[in-house]
C-alpha cells in the first residue's frame, strides 16, 4: 500500500471513531439542536460566504468560520455548534469538487478538518460548560469570564497541536520556522473569531438577527484587512525576486551564458529538493534539461517527475500543496518524502519554449500567485534566449561562406588574429590552396557544378583536418587552412594527404566524373609574426613554386623565398 493511501485510511478510520464517539456523548448528555431553522439557514449562508474567499497562507487556508462556530455555542449549545461547524466544513471542500486536484483534496483533508473541527470546540464547550457557563439570553460576559478563560487556553493547545494531528492523519511536513509564522497569523485570527463570537452574542441579545448580520460584516472587514495584509506583503517579496530574475534573463550574453545567470538567481530565493529546468527549440531538435541545483545538463531518461509534462495538459501553473493533491502518475516518479510541487508551463514562442518543476519535501512550499509570477518570467527567459540565439545565428551567417559552409574571409581573421598572438600555439603554419584549371570546370558545365564541386572540395579538407585546424575559403577557387602547433615538416605532411585526398576522391556531378587537383602553398611562423604576412607567403609559395612549376604540387616559401621577392 503507497504511503497516501495509509494516511488516507488512517483519516477516515479516525473520523468514524471521532464521529460515533461525539454521537454516543451527545445521546448520553441528552444535548439537542435548539436553534430554529430561519436561524441555523442564516449563520449557515453567513459561515458559506466567508469559506468561499479564505485567506491563504502557503497550501493553508483560513476562512474565519469559526466565529460563527463559537457564536452559535455560546447562544443554542453545543450540538448546534457542532452542526453548524460540519455544515461550513462541508461546504468548503465542495468548493473545489469540480476539478480532479479539488476532488482528491476532499478525499484526503474533509476527514482531517472535521475532526480538527471537533477538537476544537468540544474539549473548549464541554470546558466551558463544566465550569457555569451559560448560553443564549442568560450570557454576560462578566459571568462567564473564567469559562471563556478556559475556552481560550484549550482552543490554544488544539491549535498548537494541530500540526501534529496534520502530520500524523496526512503525512504533512511543516519546516518548524514556517509553522511559527502560521501560528503567529492563527493567533491573530482566532483572537478575531473568539470576539466576534463574543459580540454577535451581545448583540443578537438586543437586536435579533439583524445584530448577526451586522457583527458578520464588521469581522468581513477585520478579514479582508488581513488578507489583504498578507497579499501585499507576499507580493513585494515575490515581486522583488521575480523582477532580479528578469533582470538576469535580459543582460547580454550569448543563450548558454543567459541560461547559467539565470538558474543562478533563481536559485537563490528558491530552495527545492528537485528541480529542473527543460528548454523545447525548434521543431527537431532534441529538449534539454537542466538541473536548477548547480546548471548541469541532465539526461532525459534520469529526469524525476517528468510525467508531469503529460499530466498538465493545457494548464499554465499546475501547483500540489501536498501528496495528497497528487495525480496518481506522479506516485511512481516522485521520491515518496516529496510534498509540494509546482510545474509551470509557458505558451511557446515562435523558436523556443521552456518549462520549470520545482518539488519540496515541505508542504505548501510554493503557492499560486508566485507560480504565475514565474510563469511570466519565464516568459521572459524564452524571450531572451531566443532573441540570443538568433543573435548568434546572425553571427555565425555573417562568419559563414554561404557556398562551402565554411568560415569566410571575416571569420579567418578573427580566428587568426586571437591565436597568432598566443605564444603557445608556435609554431604556426599556413596553407594556401587553389584548385587546378577551376575556370574551365565553370566553363565547361557551368557554374552551378562548379559550386558544387566547391563544396565537395571543403568537406575533404574538414576531413584531412584536425579539429583545432581552421579550413576557410579565401575566395573563389581559394582555400586557407590555419595549422597551430605545427612546424614546417608536418604543414607539409598536411598538405601531402590533402593533395593525395583530392586524388582520391574525384567528384560526381549530375553523372560527370571530375578529377580534381590543388596547387598548394605553405608558411611557417616559428616566432611570434602577423596573419596578414603569413597568408601572404602562402600565397607566393602556391603561385611560384606551385602554379608555375606544373601545378597538383607543394610549395613551401622558404624554398621560393628569393624567386618571389
Amino acid at each position: 500500500m503507497r504511503r497516501f493511501q495509509q494516511y488516507l485510511l488512517r483519516s477516515w478510520v479516525v473520523f468514524f471513531l471521532i464521529v460515533i464517539g461525539i454521537d454516543l456523548f451527545a445521546k448520553s448528555k441528552d444535548y439537542s439542536l435548539s436553534v430554529d431553522l430561519f436561524t441555523f439557514l442564516l449563520i449557515a449562508a453567513l459561515s458559506t460566504i466567508f469559506v468561499v474567499d479564505p485567506v491563504r497562507r502557503r497550501h493553508m487556508s483560513f476562512t474565519f468560520h469559526f466565529g460563527f462556530v463559537l457564536f452559535t455555542f455560546l447562544t443554542y449549545g453545543m450540538l448546534s455548534a457542532i452542526c453548524v461547524g460540519q455544515v461550513t466544513m462541508l461546504i468548503y471542500q465542495l468548493r473545489t469538487i469540480h476539478t480532479p486536484v479539488g476532488r482528491r483534496r476532499m478525499l484526503h483533508n474533509y476527514p482531517f478538518n472535521v475532526a480538527l473541527e471537533l477538537f476544537l470546540i468540544v474539549p473548549a464547550g464541554l470546558a466551558y460548560n463544566l465550569l457555569g457557563g451559560t448560553h443564549g439570553d442568560a450570557f454576560q460576559l462578566t459571568d462567564n469570564i473564567i469559562p471563556l478563560l478556559a475556552m481560550v487556553v484549550i482552543l490554544w493547545i488544539v491549535l498548537l497541536l494541530q500540526y501534529q494531528l496534520s502530520r500524523f492523519l496526512l503525512g504533512e511536513n511543516i519546516p518548524s520556522d514556517v509553522m511559527f509564522q502560521l501560528l503567529r497569523f492563527e493567533a491573530v485570527v482566532i483572537t478575531a473569531e473568539l470576539l466576534y463570537g463574543i459580540f454577535s452574542t451581545l448583540v443578537v441579545q438586543g437586536n435579533g438577527n439583524s445584530g448577526l448580520v451586522m457583527a458578520a460584516f464588521a469581522l468581513f472587514i477585520i478579514k479582508r484587512s488581513l488578507g489583504s495584509s498578507v497579499q501585499a506583503s507576499d507580493r513585494i517579496e515575490h515581486w522583488e525576486q521575480i523582477e532580479r530574475l528578469k533582470e538576469a534573463a535580459w543582460k547580454d550574453g550569448d543563450a548558454q551564458f543567459i541560461i547559467e545567470r539565470y538558474l543562478r538567481q533563481l536559485n537563490q530565493f528558491v530552495k527545492p529538493d528537485i528541480a529542473w529546468i527543460k528548454f523545447d527549440f525548434e521543431e527537431g531538435q532534441q529538449s534539454v534539461y537542466y538541473s536548477l541545483k548547480d546548471g548541469r545538463k541532465l539526461k532525459a531518461d534520469h529526469v524525476e517527475g517528468k510525467v508531469i509534462e503529460e499530466i498538465i495538459e493545457k494548464e499554465e501553473v499546475l501547483l500540489y500543496g501536498m501528496q495528497q493533491e497528487w495525480d496518481i502518475r506522479l506516485y511512481d516518479c516522485l521520491p515518496e518524502e516529496i510534498q509540494s510541487v509546482l510545474f509551470i508551463q509557458p505558451e511557446a514562442t515562435e523558436t523556443i519554449n521552456c518549462s520549470l518543476l520545482l518539488a519540496s519535501e515541505a508542504s505548501g512550499e510554493f503557492t499560486k500567485d508566485f507560480g504565475y509570477e514565474l510563469y511570466r518570467a519565464l516568459r521572459v527567459l524564452s524571450w531572451a534566449v531566443e532573441r540570443a540565439h538568433e543573435r548568434e545565428r546572425l553571427l555565425i551567417d555573417s562568419r559563414t561562406d554561404a557556398m562551402t559552409k565554411l568560415p569566410n574571409y571575416r571569420a579567418l581573421q578573427e580566428w587568426g588574429d586571437r591565436r597568432i598572438k598566443q605564444r603557445d600555439l608556435y609554431p604556426f603554419s599556413a596553407l594556401m590552396i587553389d584548385l587546378d584549371h577551376f575556370k574551365q570546370i565553370n566553363d565547361t558545365y557551368g557554374h552551378e557544378i562548379g559550386d558544387v564541386v566547391l563544396f565537395e572540395v571543403a568537406k575533404l579538407l574538414m576531413q584531412a583536418t584536425r579539429i583545432t585546424d581552421l579550413v576557410a575559403r579565401y575566395g573563389g577557387e581559394e582555400f586557407v587552412i590555419l595549422l597551430p602547433n605545427t612546424d614546417l615538416e608536418s604543414a607539409r605532411i598536411v598538405a601531402e594527404r590533402i593533395r593525395e585526398t583530392l586524388h582520391a576522391n574525384p567528384i560526381v556531378v549530375e553523372g560527370h566524373t571530375l578529377e580534381i587537383t590543388a596547387s598548394i602553398g605553405i608558411d611557417t611562423l616559428k616566432e611570434l609574426g602577423d596573419l596578414a604576412s603569413l597568408i601572404r607567403n602562402a600565397d607566393r609559395a602556391m603561385y611560384v613554386g606551385a602554379k608555375f612549376q606544373g601545378r597538383d604540387r607543394v610549395a613551401a616559401y622558404h624554398e621560393w623565398k628569393e624567386k618571389v621577392i
